[in-house]
């Protein structure tokens, strides 16, 4: 199987771990899962039809280490291209085919889609999000790589703790910078759980019960503006 989906997971339910696993099992072509216990191992996913691979300890950093040893684990193991989906999204079942199919036709480095938005209770916010337009910004389940991009699953796997809550607007800024081909299905095949109060204030809607403020972003937002620029410039292009 020459495409896989990487889930990095933390203590995230069963049954919330289990949704995102059955929409990669939906899709309409072949995949390999690919699970990444960030330190906490559900014993109930060893039992799955997927790759479980384990890490000894939690990183706290969104997931990123995990989704970029995911992407290097599959790689390395034969794929030509590699998506990701945080553990309480999920997919729709032509994700993987529109995304792959647009990225073999076109030569392209980068694959992106655009994303669903979903309550809490799963329920459907906005059908199509335009703040993750491939363009400006694209969050990480909208993202496949070919191996022609794997340094950015290396960036991943290497992006300081400190960077966690903007890290998909780094991979993003340089994904941009460093001049691969991207192509854009411009299809909501990611359905996004979203957690961010501003999602529902922003769309006329009350934001419920468990929901957050962007203090995590903000915070990683200073560090950015802190660093050097030449450290800026490592993240970005790779190099100083």
């Amino acid at each position: 199987m020459n495409v896989a989906i990487v889930t990095p997971y933390y203590k995230e339910d069963t049954e919330e771990l289990s949704v995102a696993h059955e929409s990669v099992l939906r899709q309409d072509m072949t995949v390999r899962h690919i699970m990444v216990a960030d330190g906490h191992p559900n014993s109930a996913v060893a039992e799955w039809d997927c790759e479980h691979v384990i890490l000894p300890s939690a990183h706290r950093d969104a997931g990123n280490f995990a989704r970029g040893v995911g992407a290097l684990h599959a790689f390395q193991t034969g794929a030509a291209y590699v998506g990701f989906l945080d553990a309480d999204n999920w997919l729709q079942s032509d994700h993987v085919s529109s995304l792959h199919g647009l990225m073999t036709r076109a030569h392209a480095d980068i694959g992106v889609c655009r994303r669903i938005l979903r309550r809490l209770d799963r329920s459907i916010l906005d059908p199509f999000d335009w703040e993750s337009d491939g363009s400006a910004f694209a969050d990480t389940g909208t993202v496949m790589l070919s191996r022609s991009a794997i340094e950015i699953a290396a960036a991943w796997a290497t992006m300081p703790v400190q960077l966690s809550g903007m890290g998909d607007r780094v991979i993003w800024a340089a994904i941009n910078s460093r001049g691969f081909r991207i192509a854009r299905t411009e299809l909501a095949t990611t359905n996004y759980k979203t957690k961010w109060a501003v999602h529902y204030t922003g769309r006329g809607e009350p934001p419920p019960s468990g929901t957050v403020d962007l203090a995590y972003v903000r915070s990683s937002q200073i560090y950015w503006e802190a660093l050097p620029e030449d450290e800026k410039r490592r993240f970005v292009l790779g190099r100083t």
